[in-house]
């Protein structure tokens, strides 16, 4: 009966992660870059509207994801993929927000057999990978009773912290970093290790890049100078009436307004501006975006598809 229990738990594993590869999406190789805007809620706790932030870009049969925010699970079912699919994520910064969904999207990975994933971000995602194959190791412990086919986790799961500059180059992308002001007013003697950071995705002659989270930064929109896409957090006067008078600060100096926005995208020049990581936007805030950028304003919303 034993052996009868163990031959049935390997063959329905084995079945789950054959269901989990069949229904996800294969990317074509042939067509446009294109992201997937999976979650654009902006801040802590869960909202009714916005799954957390989350961006998936697609290049030449590739998948890299941007932030891993509380429900990306269910936003890559949604959008006919599975968490197998993901083998890089790269972490614009630590706060909880952009990795919430790491423990899903790592572990039902690893039980269904998925490739090896890697955490791409600033000092201190290492430390963070470590911390989440402890949390993985009790799931698999069982997963590796039920079949011999299960591997350890850290040959699973591996983590790098990066800087400012080159931080990743396969044969389809080129990633560049830069550290941005969202910690601008972090006492660093309290957290030595606070980092933020903005990237850049270059594809052959196109570009992307993703702000993450930050405050206002010359060094930003040289940066992003001429980017066919810019995708950009906002935090505007409704979001800022939301939080705490203690936490306001950090919204006026280390968001982004919207007339900041507007700001940093006329002054880089892109080809195209995203809003993704926003709580509460008003059309009198996307007319305030518009003032000072004349290019394409497009409020994200999940699950929303754009190629360039």
């Amino acid at each position: 009966m034993t052996r009868r229990r163990a031959f049935l738990a390997a063959f329905f594993l084995c079945l789950a992660a054959t269901m989990a590869h069949a229904q996800s999406s294969p990317v074509a190789t042939n067509a446009a870059p294109r992201l997937i805007l999976l979650g654009t809620g902006g801040g802590p706790g869960g909202r009714v509207d916005r799954a957390g932030i989350a961006t998936m870009l697609e290049v030449n049969g590739h998948r890299y994801l941007i932030d891993a925010g509380g429900g990306v699970s269910r936003q890559l079912a949604m959008a006919g993929m599975a968490e197998r699919d993901v083998p890089l994520v790269f972490l614009t910064h630590l706060h909880d927000d952009h990795y919430a969904g790491l423990l899903s999207l790592a572990s039902f990975s690893y039980s269904t057999q998925g490739k090896a994933m890697m955490l791409i971000g600033p000092a201190g995602t290492t430390r963070l990978g470590t911390a989440l194959g402890d949390v993985m190791a009790t799931n698999a412990r069982i997963r590796g009773a039920e079949s011999a086919a299960m591997r350890p986790v850290n040959a699973f799961l591996s983590a790098r912290d990066v800087g400012p500059g080159p931080v990743f180059k396969d044969d389809t992308i080129a990633v560049m970093a830069i550290a941005n002001t969202h910690y601008a007013l972090v006492d660093k003697t309290a957290a030595p290790d606070a980092q933020s950071l903005s990237y850049r995705f270059t594809i052959g002659g196109k570009s992307v890049v993703f702000t993450g989270d930050t405050g206002a930064s010359p060094d930003l929109a040289t940066f992003a100078k001429g980017a066919d896409i810019l995708v950009a957090e906002m935090a505007t006067a409704a979001d800022r009436a939301a939080v705490p008078p203690q936490v306001r600060q950090h919204m006026d100096v280390e968001h982004l307004s919207p007339a900041q926005v507007g700001d940093l995208a006329r002054q880089a020049g892109v080809g195209k501006l995203v809003l993704s990581h926003v709580g509460t936007v008003s059309e009198q805030d996307l007319a305030e975006v518009r003032a000072h950028y004349s290019g394409p304003v497009v409020l994200g919303r999940d699950l929303q598809t754009i190629s360039f």
